[in-house]
C-alpha cells in the first residue's frame, strides 16, 4: 500500500540556501499549478553534523567531461539521498530537486512537480500547464517537447537531482522522463537516485556513453570512510575494527553506523561487525532493543504511528498520534539519531529515513493491530479541516474510508476537471467500487462525465446505469442543485434516449439550478441543443445565450461554437466570427483545448478561415481538432457528430473529401449507436449523399484514423513496436500496421520520416533543434 505524503505550502518564507544564483530563481519562479505543492519534495535534506564527506564521488560527479546523466542505483541505506545532497550543495551551478513518492504515478501531477522543480532555477511558463492537461499518450507529444524547449530557450548549465525514482512506477511517466533525457541542452545534467534500476532506457544511454552509473559497490564505504562515521557515531575504533566492520558490512553505510551506536550503547569492546549478521533481520533488531528501547514510551507512540506520513510536519503528526508536543518532540527525536532528518528549507518538517520508516510501519502493526486504517482516517479529517482536499483523499483512500473521499472528491470534481488535472480525477474515480458508486450515486454521475470527456462510452453507459438506478436526497457535494438535477444533465448530454427525452431533462435541470450554480451553464447548453436537434435555431440561439451569460467553462465553451455555427449556417460571417472568438477565449482561459468541448471550437474555426482564404489558420484549426477527435464518441452523440459533421464542410471546402470522408464515417459509427439525433441524422445523409462520388481513396493528414491519432505521438519516442503494443494493450502486429498506414497517409517511406511531416504539419510539437529521436525507432 503506498504510503500517503503530508503538504507543505510555502508561503511567504525565505527562499533556501543553495548555489549561486538559486535565491533569485526561486523568487522569479512563476509556474503555479492548480494545486498546492508538497514544498518539501522540492528540498534537499538539510546538512546535519556527522555526515561523513563523500568526497572521492563528488569528484567522480563533478569530473570533466560530465555526463548528461547519472544513475545512482544501490539498495536502502547506502547514502544515495546524502550523496545527492552534499553534490547539490557543492554544485556551482543551479541545482532543482525533486524527490519523487507513490503519488506521482498521475502524469499530470508528476509533470508539474517536475516542471516547478525547474522552475526554481529557471522559471517555466505558465502556458505550460496547457500541455500537461492532454489527454493520454498526447502528454507526451505535448508536455515533454515544451519542457525540452525552455530547458534550451535558457541556456543555463543546471542540475536536475531526482530521489526516490523508484517510486515512479505509471508507464507514461516514465515514457516522459525517458523523452526528456533524451533533449537535454548540453550543460544540463539530470541524476537519478533509486533503489533500484528505474524501467528507463538506461541500456541506450549506456551505449551512447551518456550515462554516468554508480552503484552499490561505489557507494560502500572505504575504511577511511567507515572510521570517520564511526567516530561521528561516537566511537574511536583501532585499525582491525575498522576493517572487520568494512568487511562485515560491506561498507553498508547504515549497517556501519546502526552497529557502532548499538556497541557504544551496549559498552562492549571487541569488533563492532559481530553485531551484524544481516539486512532485515539485523535492521529490526537493532532498532527495536536499541533505538525503541532507549525512548520514552510516548515517544515510541509518535513515531509508530506518524511513520504512515511520507513528510511529518508538526500539527498533522500530532493529530495523527494524539500526542502533545510534536515539534520539540522531533527536533529532539532528529538531534539524537541521523535516520531522522530535517527537509531543507521548509522549517520544521522532517522525513524518516526509509528503512526506519518502514521498520516503524512493522511495528506499527506488531503493537496496535489494524491502526494504520484510522490513522490514515486521521489524516484525512485534519487535512480536510484545513483545506487540504488533495492528500485528504489520497489518506482517505488509504485508510480504505471511500465515503470521506467521495464527500472530498465530489467538491473537487469540476476543480480538477478544469485545473487539467483529469488525470488525478480518473484515477481517484478508479479507485471506488461500484458498490461505493451505488452508495455516493452523484460519484457515478461524475464518473460517467470523466468516461465520456475521455473517449470511453461503454465506462461511461455503465456509470450512467447506475445512476439511473439510484436515488438520493443528499446534497449532491458537486455544486449542483440536486442528485435528479445532475442526472438529469448527465442524461441530456449522453442523449441515450432521444432529444424530446434530452429535452425534458434539460428543462428539470435548468428549472433546478438557480443563477450562480456551476452546473446552470450546461444545463441551459443542454436546452439549446436539444432544440437545436429538434430543428428549433431560434430557441437553440437563445438557450445558447443564456448559457454563456450564466458564466461556467465547458457549457460556455460549447455554446458560443455551437451559436458560431448557427450563425454559419445563416451566412453572418461576422457574428460566427465573433462567437468564435469568444470560445477561443473560453479555452485560454480554461486550458481546456484538449478536451471533447473544444472539437465544435476548432471545426467552426477552420471553416470561418477558410471563408477568408486564410488557408493556414484554417489548417492550423483542422490539426487542433484531429487532436481531440480521438475522444469523440457516442457517450455525448450530438456533441461529437456535430463537430465532426462540421469538420466535414471544412474538409470539402479544402477541396479534401477524402478528409471529409473520414471523419463522416467516423459520424456514422457514432450514430449506429446513438440513431436518434434528430436534424443531425437528416445533415449526415445529406454530407454522405455529396460524398457519394468523391474518390475512395484516403492520403494526407486528414485521413488519419482516431486510432492512428492516439499512436502518432508515441512514435515520436524511440519505443519499438512491441514496447508501444505494450503501453497501448495492442499487438505488435496492429502496431506495425498502423504505423505503415501513417506513414503512406502522411507520404512518408519511413517512422523518422513520418514524425518530421507530422511536426511540419503540427500534429506533433518538435523537439529543440529536432532530429529523430535516438533509439530504435524503425522495427
Amino acid at each position: 500500500m503506498p504510503r500517503a505524503r503530508t503538504e507543505t505550502v510555502a508561503r511567504n518564507q525565505t527562499p533556501p540556501s543553495g548555489p549561486p544564483g538559486r535565491q533569485d530563481a526561486v523568487a522569479l519562479s512563476r509556474f503555479r499549478p492548480s494545486f498546492p505543492l508538497v514544498e518539501a519534495k522540492l528540498h534537499p535534506p538539510a546538512s546535519r553534523p556527522g555526515t561523513v564527506p563523500r568526497d572521492r564521488l563528488i569528484r567522480l560527479l563533478t569530473a570533466e567531461p560530465r555526463s548528461p546523466i547519472v544513475s545512482i542505483v544501490a539498495p536502502p541505506g547506502y547514502g544515495k539521498t546524502l550523496l545527492l545532497a552534499e553534490w547539490a550543495a557543492r554544485e556551482d551551478r543551479p541545482v532543482a530537486w525533486l524527490t519523487i513518492d507513490d503519488f506521482d504515478n498521475v502524469p499530470s501531477v508528476f509533470l508539474s512537480y517536475l516542471a516547478a522543480a525547474i522552475d526554481r532555477i529557471e522559471p517555466i511558463d505558465e502556458s505550460f500547464l496547457s500541455a500537461i492537461a492532454a489527454s493520454g499518450s498526447r502528454i507526451l507529444a505535448a508536455a515533454i517537447p515544451r519542457l525540452a524547449s525552455e530547458l534550451h530557450r535558457s541556456g543555463r548549465p543546471a542540475v536536475l537531482m531526482l530521489d526516490d525514482v523508484q517510486r515512479l512506477v505509471d508507464r507514461t511517466c516514465l515514457d516522459a522522463l525517458s523523452a526528456l533525457l533524451d533533449h537535454l541542452p548540453p550543460g544540463f545534467q539530470v541524476a537519478i537516485a533509486a533503489r533500484t534500476a528505474p524501467d528507463l532506457a538506461f541500456g541506450r544511454l549506456r551505449a551512447d556513453r551518456d550515462l554516468l552509473e554508480i552503484s552499490r559497490d561505489d557507494l560502500a564505504l572505504d575504511l577511511l570512510e567507515t572510521e570517520a562515521l564511526a567516530s561521528a557515531a561516537g566511537r574511536l575504533l583501532r585499525p582491525d575494527e575498522v576493517r572487520a566492520l568494512a568487511e562485515r558490512t560491506e561498507g553498508w553505510a547504515t549497517g556501519i553506523y546502526l552497529a557502532t551506536i548499538a556497541q557504544r550503547r551496549s559498552g562492549r569492546t571487541g569488533t563492532a561487525a559481530g553485531d551484524v549478521s544481516g539486512r532485515d533481520e539485523y535492521i529490526a533488531d537493532y532498532l527495536r532493543s536499541e533505538f525503541l528501547a532507549g525512548l520514552a514510551p510516548d515517544d515510541v507512540v509518535f513515531l509508530t504511528r506518524s511513520a504512515i506520513l511520507e513528510v511529518v510536519e508538526p500539527e498533522l503528526s500530532e493529530a495523527v498520534a494524539e500526542l502533545p508536543g510534536a515539534a520539540a518532540r522531533l527536533r529532539a527525536l532528529a538531534g539524537a539519531n541521523q535516520l531522522i532528518g530535517e527537509v531543507g528549507g521548509t522549517g520544521g518538517t522532517y522525513r524518516y529515513h526509509n528503512l526506519l520508516r518502514e521498520f516503524l510501519e512493522g511495528e506499527l502493526e506488531r503493537r496496535e493491530p489494524g491502526a494504520a486504517t484510522e490513522l490514515h482516517r486521521r489524516a484525512a479529517a485534519w487535512l480536510a479541516a484545513a483545506g487540504r482536499r488533495e492528500l485528504a483523499v489520497e489518506h482517505a483512500f488509504l485508510g480504505e474510508d471511500t465515503d470521506t473521499a467521495a464527500a472530498l472528491v465530489l467538491p473537487t470534481f469540476l476543480s480538477e476537471l478544469y485545473g487539467g488535472h483529469a488525470d488525478k480525477l480518473d484515477r481517484w474515480l478508479r479507485t471506488f467500487d461500484d458498490a461505493a458508486f451505488v452508495r455516493h450515486p452523484p460519484l457515478a454521475v461524475a464518473g460517467a462525465w470523466i468516461h465520456l470527456l475521455n473517449g470511453r462510452p461503454q465506462a461511461a453507459d455503465h456509470l450512467a446505469d447506475i445512476a439511473e438506478q439510484s436515488t438520493s436526497s443528499r446534497d449532491p457535494g458537486d455544486g449542483s442543485a440536486s442528485f435528479e438535477s445532475s442526472r438529469a444533465i448527465l442524461r441530456a448530454v449522453m442523449a441515450r434516449h432521444g432529444p424530446e427525452d434530452m429535452l425534458a431533462n434539460a428543462l428539470l435541470a435548468v428549472d433546478a439550478e438557480r443563477p450562480g450554480s456551476p452546473w446552470r451553464t450546461n444545463g441551459l447548453l443542454m436546452l439549446g441543443s436539444a432544440r437545436l436537434l429538434l430543428g428549433d435555431d431560434a430557441a437553440a440561439d437563445a438557450a445558447f445565450t443564456d448559457a454563456v451569460e450564466a458564466g461556467g467553462m465547458a457549457g460556455a465553451l460549447v455554446s458560443w461554437a455551437s451559436r458560431a455555427s448557427l450563425a454559419i449556417a445563416r451566412k453572418d460571417w461576422a457574428a460566427a466570427e465573433r462567437f468564435t472568438r469568444e470560445s477561443r477565449a473560453v479555452i485560454a482561459r480554461a486550458q481546456v483545448g484538449h478536451i471533447l468541448p473544444s472539437l465544435m471550437t476548432y471545426a467552426v474555426g477552420a471553416r470561418i478561415a477558410i471563408h477568408h482564404g486564410d488557408m493556414t489558420h484554417a489548417r492550423e484549426e483542422l490539426v487542433r481538432a484531429q487532436l481531440v477527435r480521438p475522444l469523440a464518441s457516442y457517450a455525448a452523440p450530438w456533441v461529437a457528430v456535430g463537430a465532426l459533421l462540421e469538420l466535414a464542410r471544412a474538409y470539402l471546402a479544402l477541396a479534401d473529401p477524402a478528409g471529409a470522408r473520414n471523419v463522416v464515417s467516423e459520424a456514422e459509427a457514432i450514430v449506429r449507436r446513438r440513431p436518434a439525433l434528430g436534424v443531425l441524422n437528416a445533415s449526415l445523409a445529406e454530407m454522405r449523399e455529396t460524398l457519394r462520388d468523391a474518390s475512395a481513396a484516403l492520403a494526407g493528414s486528414s485521413a488519419l484514423s482516431t486510432a492512428e491519432l492516439r499512436l502518432l505521438p508515441i512514435l515520436s519516442t524511440p519505443l519499438t513496436f512491441k514496447e508501444i503494443g505494450d503501453r497501448m494493450f495492442l499487438s505488435r502486429h496492429t502496431v506495425k500496421t498502423q504505423a505503415i498506414s501513417i506513414y503512406g497517409k502522411l507520404g512518408s517511406s519511413s517512422r523518422s520520416e513520418a514524425v518530421q511531416r507530422a511536426i511540419e504539419l503540427g500534429l506533433l510539437d518538435p523537439f529543440p533543434g529536432f532530429a529523430p529521436a535516438r533509439g530504435p525507432v524503425a522495427d
